[in-house]
């Protein structure tokens, strides 16, 4: 027959000829992959999802340069009852003079960086007197604090019944985290804030850029541990309790674990460091790899127990299954590459380095299956005498495969119709969905930051800061009249915005100091100058000459905070009118992941798309039939929109995590349709009526597809039980998608090529 795999299972041809060579060369790339793993580094960088040539990147990467960003940022919530009185807020100046001397900090705003109105003499006093005053003296304090246009309602909320909450927004020095990493400076910030307010009955959470990434590196390092160990244990349980047989077990463990130390390995050596995404490699690879393992060690105790030699059975599984694990590796690595049809470095990255490990997988299996069988089945009649007893549970697998095949036979026509059926329906449902994205997806839920976040939201808007950066250019200064009017006009226009909170900007001082009786440019100027540095740069980069006005969302998914920016941005286009020669861009992080997020997940759908068309086409070319590739449509089609079912039913939406986890787990779901397609054409040559040929083929290939999902669902359930969103949705929906491959192709797929009688066809094959 002509070869599935284009002549490349022939690799394991040449290893069976020379095993001794193919082992020394496992070893020494084993051995080059094991330093690679020791060079791979977690990138945990929110921004990174969104880094590409977009001109919304390019508009965040420039205010990036010109103003310190919430990347570096850390809210401190410092939560209390009866919170603005002398005593606790004592506390909390303490606190704040005390985190001055972490060596990380460049910066912190809080209620005790601002300043009174300038006096007469234009001096600006602290708004917090070195010593606390008491009494009613205090009550007039708190009384210009809650007045203040930097505080009331920015850094401090009204009180209610749950008490008060003040803000402490501390500014990391990149450089600084750069080279030693902000785990320690994080540690060092929770701590001195638990020791310092907890003996005064307060409370504090972290939220903000680094907690998220902190938190999401931790994630990774924990999920990494887990999914790699339960998953390989979970292979070696099952592989157990049906083989019975600890050679066969360690056959199918090894390449597994082989591949991962390959791909991990290579990852670290090539520099690709491990994310949210990249952190799935792991498991996909030993998924890859067990699956392929399975269908070949299948193949090769079948030999075996039919009494031929380790040789024979060896070779005749590398020309009968291994042209299809070529094939399937060739499609799930297309459908991996499909990912780097989108915006994102992150996902192509992901992309890239998944189908590089599943070329890793394919190689571990086609060589070190037939050298090991080689080296441990020397006696083939020890084999046959004890392969009866230990295959109880093989033995009712495929019994139970052949009672479907036999209950399918007669019944192929409606169970066909009901297939097609429930297509249309899935189908119906999938193409309802629509993205939906929350930049808090990509962050473990059940950490403080999440929940910190949503108090900041409570009580004082929101946490996720959205920008109008203004440019200008000339001999214009912050002064300007032009420059004033500009930045007063952006001011009230993101004021006024529906969902827009604590807006901040140098219109704010403008209009406190009016309010007070202070006009004029050179008075906001001097008032500018008495405060702390780091304050004025997050309203003004002379130097830069450029201004930002900025206010705050709650944590809004990406349908609700798109319209409202892109609302934002077209009402901007009077104030450019009036001002031509000054430029006004809305950015800021929440917003890059708001705006992109709906393009980027359609480009990941459209990808998902079009590998789906190009395997399907691959499929036809391998199998040199157009019959056989119209026939591997339905199955593969079928668990998408049966994944995209469950998103739509359970009221979800399609996120990153939701098309990515489809893409991976259609690369995976073809692998069935394959190896189905790949033993039909056998069976066809092989028995006289097409009836017979699908039963022979649903009782032989049925067990291992039925073993592999069985592995491969308890196997990825541990997703479901990662902090991190993402990491649920990918493991929910992989789940789906690989049950409803099973069916398609155990139930589905061969009841159409029995409606359709394309015996002509498949025979054509052989």
């Amino acid at each position: 027959m002509p070869s599935l795999g284009f002549g490349l299972e022939r690799i394991g041809s040449a290893a069976v000829r020379y095993p001794i060579t193919a082992l020394v060369l496992i070893a020494i790339f084993s051995v080059f992959c094991a330093l690679g793993i020791t060079r791979v580094k977690t990138d945990h960088t929110l921004s990174e999802l969104f880094r590409s040539s977009t001109i919304e990147y390019k508009n965040y990467k420039n205010m990036s340069d010109r103003f310190p960003t919430s990347e570096f940022d850390i809210l401190v919530a410092v939560e209390g009852k009866n919170l603005m009185t002398p005593e606790l807020m004592e506390v909390v100046r303490n606190l704040h003079l005390e985190l001055k001397f972490v060596e990380a900090i460049d910066g912190i705003i809080s209620v005790f960086s601002m300043r009174e109105a300038p006096d007469e003499e234009g001096y600006a006093p602290p708004m917090f007197p070195a010593e606390m005053p008491q009494g009613a003296e205090f009550e007039a304090l708190a009384k210009r604090v809650n007045e203040h246009p930097l505080i009331g309602g920015k850094l401090l909320s009204v009180p209610d019944e749950q008490g008060q909450l003040t803000l402490l927004i501390i500014s990391l020095k990149p450089s600084f985290i750069e080279q030693f990493g902000r785990t320690a400076t994080i540690g060092e910030i929770k701590t001195t804030a638990a020791d310092i307010l907890g003996p005064a009955g307060l409370q504090s959470q972290l939220v903000g850029v680094p907690v998220m990434q902190q938190e999401i590196r931790d994630a990774i390092l924990r999920d990494r541990l887990i999914y790699n160990t339960s998953g390989f244990l979970v292979g070696l349980v099952i592989s157990l309790a049906f083989f019975r047989r600890w050679k066969l077990v360690m056959i199918t463990s090894l390449c597994p674990a082989i591949s991962v130390l390959w791909a991990l390995g290579l990852l670290g050596w090539f520099g690709l460091k491990l994310n949210t995404f990249i952190n799935v490699i792991p498991p996909l690879v030993m998924v890859i790899a067990f699956t392929n393992a399975m269908h070949m060690v299948f193949s090769i105790r079948r030999r075996l127990k039919e009494g031929s030699d380790r040789y024979d059975a060896a070779n005749h599984a590398i020309t009968t299954i291994g042209p299809a694990c070529v094939l399937t590796s060739l499609t799930t690595a297309i459908a991996f590459m499909s990912l780097t049809l989108t915006d994102s470095g992150l996902i192509r990255t992901f992309g890239t380095a998944a189908a590089l490990s599943t070329s890793m997988a394919f190689i571990s299996v086609i060589v070190l299956v037939p050298v090991l069988v080689l080296l441990l089945f020397k006696d083939k009649n020890e084999f046959i005498r004890t392969e009866g007893d230990r295959h109880h549970a093989m033995t009712r697998l495929e019994n139970f495969c052949a009672g479907i095949a036999g209950w399918l036979v007669p019944r192929h026509r409606p169970v066909a119709g009901i297939g097609v059926a429930f297509l249309v329906l899935f189908a119906g449902f999938y193409y309802q969905l629509e993205p939906s994205y929350r930049l808090s997806d990509q962050v473990p839920d059940t950490r403080q930051s999440i929940t910190a976040s949503e108090r900041i939201d409570d009580k004082l808007t929101g946490a996720h800061p959205i920008n109008i950066m203004l440019t200008w250019s000339g001999d214009k200064t912050v002064n300007s009249p032009d420059v004033v009017e500009a930045i007063r006009k952006s001011h009230a226009l993101i004021e006024s915005q529906n969902g827009i909170g604590n807006v901040w900007s140098l219109e704010t001082l403008r209009r406190w100091l009016e309010g007070i009786g202070e006009t004029g440019p050179e008075v906001l100027y001097k008032y500018l100058k008495r405060l702390p540095e780091h304050v004025v740069r997050r309203f003004v980069n002379e130097d830069a000459q450029s201004a930002l006005v900025t206010g705050r969302l709650p944590n809004l998914d990406a349908n609700d905070s798109v319209p409202l920016l892109h609302s934002l941005d077209d009402q901007l286009g009077d104030i450019r009118a009036q001002h031509p020669d000054m430029e006004f861009t809305v950015t800021g992080l929440s917003a890059l992941a708001a705006l992109q997020s709906s393009s980027m997940i359609g480009q990941l759908s459209r990808g998902l798309m079009i590998a789906i068309v190009v395997v399907i086409l691959l499929i036809g070319v391998a199998f040199r039939s157009a019959g056989i590739a119209a026939l591997s449509v339905v199955p593969n089609v079928f668990p998408i929109l049966a994944a995209g079912s469950v998103i739509y039913l359970t009221g979800g939406g399609l996120e990153y995590a939701s098309v990515i986890s489809l893409t991976v787990a259609f690369g995976i779901a073809v692998d069935d349709t394959i190896h189905f397609l790949n033993r039909l054409r056998f069976e066809a040559t092989r028995n006289a009526s097409l009836d017979d040929a699908v039963y022979q083929t649903i009782s032989r290939i049925g067990p291992v597809l039925v073993l592999t999902t069985i592995v491969l669902v308890v196997g990825l359930a541990v997703t479901i039980f990662s902090d991190l969103p993402a990491m649920r949705k990918f493991g929910e929906l992989f789940i789906s998608t690989l049950a409803a491959a099973l069916i398609g192709d155990v139930l589905i797929l061969p009841a159409i090529v029995l409606s359709l009688r394309k015996l002509r066809t498949v025979r054509s094959q052989a």
